[in-house]
């Protein structure tokens, strides 16, 4: 015999030694204690629920990733999973979204489909920064297609303002100046970030190497365009960026010569020999004052250097130099 039973049973036959109104009592307590474990059956098997639609949302996820032409089922289950209020369900999402666009035609389905500007909308939403770094990789991604450039151009602005107020250490400031640098390969949209280049000029002088490198990429692209002169001639200079053509990794010393060599070959005469106030530690003061002579130096010795690539870019810049020098004389 079950012990309710029991205990039923027991208040049913001592209904004359206990009392009606005591018997009462242990009825209804009885009763309430059957209900209060239903209740909590009830909240047991709903949490058991909630792992597992997780666990279905990993799941899908997991098959998204290996898709390489998405149907319009697979896009709306992205979207509804990027609308979770789930902070790590959006986090798996938009990292699934940044490799799904490593396929040129999931990158032209999600723009159709107004996936660009739902990633956009959640970095600009002040999320997590685990959540803001994995959008600006995954736009980094989607921006590899120049026909999306047009689209994430809006978010520019707060990506630049972003990264003016970042520091060089963790994933935040590397995935941002990874989309700057895709960003920056055509002209239309360097002027956005403009007010980027002094960060980026002192992230070129990190111990941080792959913010350093890419900095020094984004820098690059900015120097082929001769809108970016003024900008980058006033911008000051770290104290240590000579040094980045000396002992330093080769990607870092080609680079560094590359956007030195584009400075100065691209430069309008007015522009360079202008005696705008231009400041003691700015570019322009490295290029053409004292220091100028140390980069002409620089450059005689990795005219020589095993890279070819290096080579070039200080032939480059001895050429400018030496016209500049006749011309001055």
């Amino acid at each position: 015999m079950m012990p309710s039973e029991m205990m039923t049973r027991f208040v049913v036959v001592g209904l004359g030694v206990v009392g009606s109104s005591v018997a009462y009592w242990l009825l209804n307590r009885l009763y309430s204690s059957k209900e209060e474990d239903e209740t909590e059956l009830k909240k047991d098997a709903d949490s058991d629920r909630k792992p597992s639609r997780a666990r279905d949302n990993v799941v899908c996820l997991e098959d998204l990733t290996v898709s390489s032409s998405l149907s319009g089922d697979q896009v709306e289950t992205l979207f509804m999973l990027l609308r979770s209020e789930n902070p790590g369900v959006v986090e798996r999402t938009v990292n699934t979204i940044s490799n799904l666009a490593a396929f040129t035609t999931n990158q032209n389905v999600m723009r159709e489909a107004g996936m660009l500007q739902e990633v956009m909308d959640i970095l600009c939403s002040e999320r997590s920064p685990a959540i803001q770094t994995s959008c600006c990789q995954a736009l980094a991604n989607l921006s590899l297609n120049l026909t999306n450039q047009p689209v994430l151009q809006s978010c520019l602005p707060y990506v630049v303002n972003k990264f003016i107020q970042s520091g060089e250490h963790g994933p935040g400031a590397l995935s941002i100046l990874q989309l700057l640098t895709n960003m920056t390969t055509m002209e239309d949209y360097h002027h956005y970030v403009y007010p980027a280049i002094p960060k980026l000029l002192q992230f070129s002088a990190t111990q941080e190497a792959a913010v350093q490198l890419q900095a020094l990429k984004v820098l690059v692209n900015l120097s082929c365009s001769k809108g970016s002169a003024e900008t980058l001639l006033h911008s000051p200079v770290p104290p240590r960026f000579l040094t980045l053509l000396q002992s330093v990794p080769g990607d870092v010393q080609l680079r560094a010569m590359t956007f030195l060599a584009n400075v100065i070959s691209v430069q309008e005469d007015e522009v360079v020999s202008g005696t705008g106030d231009f400041k003691a530690d700015s570019l322009h003061a490295v290029l053409y004052d004292n220091s100028g002579r140390d980069i002409y130096a620089l450059a005689l010795t990795l005219a020589v250097h095993s890279n070819e690539d290096i080579r070039k870019q200080a032939s480059r810049v001895l050429v400018a130099k030496t016209l500049r020098y006749a011309t001055q004389d």
